[in-house]
């Protein structure tokens, strides 16, 4: 048989070949191993630059204030270098001001360099990465949430107070018999007013009321009418049950009625201040329900679902008992309420990350 002869000779085309694919697997490892210890090491930074930003936050927050508050970069290096699993980072930046920490952690090597030393990308010409991270943290006084201008009494919420769907009385006497409504057993005090409720004051005119978590008095509006503010507010409520979907709201719960309509013992409206004959009411929680329908007359609408309006039919209401209707979810504290930057003024503070 005949051999038949190559054209050209194929020697020494491996080596090239060979150099392209390192190149190739190089960039891989480069990508799979260097890339991985970054966001290691960014980790790392970031649990250094959460830690100090929310331990300096803590210390401005106490009374008085802890040492980490007067002096932010000391703290911070510590946790920073405290948190790398070499001990070693740079405190870019660590400042206070106005209740806001800002703490900026940066890699660092073992020598000091101010950067990440990289392992198989330095084939690829990349010697380094600048690897940063970012932490705030607010402090200063809790304040409850801007909720509805529309207080009920503290026994509408009663821990016992067991009912699913349920008819929070605003005004009418057709519940007066009901035993399932604890708000018909007046207290020996005769400061909580059974049934009660109140608008409260609006000064924003954008149907919500202001309660403060460390002095939760506030103002009555005048008169029981409706809170015209709150006309576009319950119209989107309406828009949103009709199309089947939830809408969750939290009621304050007042426990003090002021001026004070008699009982034994010390005056409870004392303590207000908006003194002790002023209009206002004293805020112990929130009721969390999913609501349901309302009728609210003197300027306010009427809607009802469909479980709801079975629930008027059952309870007998007449055209005179306004209220809500709401699936009691659970009582929320005040404090569980609270978003940070609120006032200081009586003395309840807090501090937590917000980046």
């Amino acid at each position: 048989m005949r051999r038949i002869k190559a054209q050209g000779s194929e020697r020494g085309v491996v080596a090239p070949l060979t150099a392209l694919i390192m190149v190739f697997l190089l960039g891989m490892a480069a990508f799979a191993v260097d890339v991985a210890t970054m966001y290691s090491e960014h980790a790392q930074l970031q649990n250094g630059a959460d830690s100090s930003a929310l331990a300096i936050a803590q210390a401005c927050a106490a009374t008085p204030p802890g040492p980490a508050c007067a002096a932010p970069v000391t703290t911070a290096s510590g946790l920073a270098n405290d948190n790398a699993l070499d001990a070693h980072s740079n405190l870019v930046s660590a400042t206070v001001a106005s209740g806001v920490v800002n703490v900026t952690t940066q890699a660092q090597d073992p020598a000091g360099n101010n950067h990440f030393s990289l392992v198989f990308a330095r084939a690829l010409g990349i010697n380094t990465a600048d690897i940063k991270a970012y932490a705030q943290a607010t402090f200063g006084g809790f304040s409850a949430a801007n909720v509805v201008p529309l207080t009920f009494s503290k026994c509408e919420s009663d821990p016992g107070f067991t009912k699913d769907l349920q008819f929070f009385p605003t005004h009418g006497s057709a519940l007066a018999d009901s035993s399932g409504y604890d708000c018909m057993q007046k207290p020996a005090s005769g400061w909580e007013l059974p049934g009660g409720f109140g608008w409260l004051n609006d000064p924003s005119s954008n149907c919500s009321a202001f309660v403060d978590v460390s002095s939760p008095w506030v103002q009555s509006s005048p008169g029981n009418d409706f809170d015209n503010s709150c006309t576009a507010t319950f119209a989107g409520w309406q828009s949103k049950l009709a199309a089947g979907q939830t809408v969750e709201i939290l009621i304050p719960i007042f426990d003090i009625s002021c001026p004070d309509k008699g009982g034994s013992g010390t005056d409870p409206c004392s303590s207000s201040p908006y003194g002790s004959n002023g209009k206002a009411f004293h805020i112990e929680a929130f009721a969390q329900i999913s609501l349901r329908g309302w009728h609210l007359i003197g300027g306010g609408s009427t809607y009802y679902t469909a479980d709801a309006s079975a629930l008027s039919t059952s309870l007998g209401l007449k055209n005179k008992d306004t209220g809500l209707f709401g699936k009691f979810i659970k009582k929320v504290s005040i404090a569980e309420a609270a978003v940070m930057n609120g006032p200081t003024t009586y003395g309840a503070t807090g501090a937590g990350l917000s980046k």
